[in-house]
């Protein structure tokens, strides 16, 4: 099994349910658990808590708004795991979508980017369970992966365009960079993803690369730590090894 990366989907072998339904969970939780079983659904990964063995992985459940939005959280032997995959596709969700029409100049232009953008959150949740998880006011969650930094500075102009970025385009020079690009009509949040999994949300590196912000976060599955822009060209360098990228996904339906 490939090392698994925060936000990377699991599907549980019989015996890592069997332990997972004899935890101490409510009534909602055990009706939650078993119906995700019966669809053969997965679980996403999630940081590494500390004191968890290191042939055991942390996973979350961020359940739909039938059992009400509720996240659960447990912890699996590694051999617990039957198979792995990613979130869908930015262009598989858009296609779904209505707001992917409004949206198509700018969807072309991520196509043309050396980057896999992923949609996580919400959106990516509703995509493959068919499950009412998008609200009103939800945020677009994109994992934009980039295998180094030009890929990520190029990713960071192509997100800047969404708006919502503060009083600066990316390039410093007041909204004019932007004033004529494609614009998403929803929110889009975020990270980008380099090679090994680590991951800052885009709008911090954003502010960072502007010399708007100190430092940003970095988080992967067992670390999270603070690094200013010097700190994040290294890391992007040290991560820079060529890996091969997952495979699209298809809908659960499709894998169930």
């Amino acid at each position: 099994m490939t090392d698994l990366q925060r936000n990377t989907l699991v599907w549980l072998t019989p015996q890592a349910w069997r332990v997972v339904h004899d935890q101490a969970w409510d009534v909602l939780a055990q009706d939650l658990l078993r119906y995700w079983q019966t669809c053969h659904f997965p679980w996403v990964v999630a940081r590494q808590r500390p004191g968890v063995a290191a042939d055991a992985v942390c996973l979350g459940l961020p359940a739909p708004q039938h059992w009400g939005r509720r996240r659960l959280g447990t912890e699996v032997a590694l051999d617990g795991i039957a198979r792995q995959g990613q979130f869908p596709l930015l262009h598989e969700v858009a296609q779904s979508s209505l707001w992917g029409i409004t949206a198509a100049p700018w969807l072309a232009q991520g196509a043309g980017l050396a980057a896999q953008v992923r949609v996580f959150g919400s959106y990516g949740w509703q995509f493959m369970t068919g499950m009412p998880y998008v609200r009103p006011g939800s945020d677009l969650d994109l994992s934009v992966h980039v295998a180094d930094l030009p890929a990520a500075v190029r990713a960071l102009e192509w997100l800047a365009q969404t708006g919502d970025t503060g009083d600066k385009g990316i390039h410093g020079n007041g909204g004019d960079a932007k004033r004529d690009a494609p614009l998403l009509p929803l929110r889009v949040d975020g990270e980008i993803v380099f090679a090994q999994g680590q991951a800052l949300a885009w709008r911090e590196m954003l502010l960072l690369r502007q010399g708007r912000a100190r430092q940003a976060l970095v988080k992967d599955r067992l670390d999270l730590r603070l690094l200013d822009w010097p700190g994040v060209v290294a890391l992007a360098k040290a991560a820079a090894e060529p890996s091969l990228l997952a495979a699209p996904v298809q809908r659960l339906a499709a894998w169930a």
